[in-house]
């Protein structure tokens, strides 16, 4: 798991063993410990890092839309 701080929330990344050696990506977005959204799968990927990465990056675009809606 990978998580961080940006523009207020809590972004995180996580990779899921989704079988054949492969990772599943998902993210999640919280704020002052609520959840502000999860993702679904986002893509599988050889690597471990790969999926946490990925995941990081939709959460960030998230929270630039959230915000920018704003």
């Amino acid at each position: 798991m990978s998580i961080e701080k940006y523009r207020g929330y809590i972004i995180e990344g996580f990779a899921k063993p989704a079988g054949s050696g492969e990772f599943a990506s998902l993210g999640r977005v919280t704020k002052d410990r609520h959840v502000v959204m999860e993702s679904e799968v986002l893509g599988l990927y050889e690597r471990n890092e790969d999926a946490q990465g990925h995941a990081i990056l939709w959460a960030q675009d998230y929270v630039d839309r959230l915000e920018n809606s704003h």
